[in-house]
């Protein structure tokens, strides 16, 4: 495990009975994005259930509880054939904590165990709880012409959808 573990908080896969919550840590999380970032658009866009619940059955959604309660959540996927991290969320009132670093260490457990040579994620390159927070537990960032075809995708979509890509990186931790 990448850090250090918190002692109330416990890591586990997602159950059904977390997919109310899920919404609810993705707008809140959603919060802490300045709007030059993150449109307002944006902001209460949450992953649909359907995507949640196929998450979960293939043991690709895990969920921060403390006491029994989410408080976070990652969900992992595969792009171009490697493990990929789609979102991780946290409470703002339990961010810095260690509870991302717990989460994405569940996630490189998975991939790891998979076999996949390596976690990827997309995430914003200027702020702090972003990608410096992924370089500072193994991630590197991804030189454009390193992006397979589903990533050169995924960044179009965010395009499209109307995130800024030009402050936003793919990166890579090799596993």
């Amino acid at each position: 495990m990448i850090g250090q573990a918190v002692s109330s908080i416990t890591i586990s896969l997602a159950e059904h009975r977390h997919l109310r919550e899920i919404p609810k840590i993705e707008i809140a999380a959603a919060s802490m994005f300045p709007e030059t970032d993150l449109p307002g658009s944006l902001r209460y866009k949450v992953t649909p259930v359907s995507c949640l619940k196929d998450a979960i059955a293939r043991g690709r959604l895990w969920v921060a509880l403390c006491e029994d309660s989410p408080v976070g959540f990652a969900v992992a996927s595969v792009v171009d054939g490697a493990a990929y991290l789609d979102e991780l969320g946290v409470i703002p009132e339990f961010t810095r904590r260690g509870i991302g670093t717990m989460l994405v260490s569940a996630v490189i457990d998975w991939a790891t165990i998979e076999k996949y040579s390596c976690l990827a994620l997309i995430t914003f390159s200027h702020l702090p709880w972003n990608a410096p927070f992924y370089e500072k537990i193994g991630f590197h960032k991804m030189d454009i012409k390193e992006h397979g075809r589903e990533m050169a995708c995924l960044i179009k979509e965010e395009g499209r959808i109307g995130l800024d890509v030009t402050r936003r990186v793919a990166m890579y931790r090799d596993l």
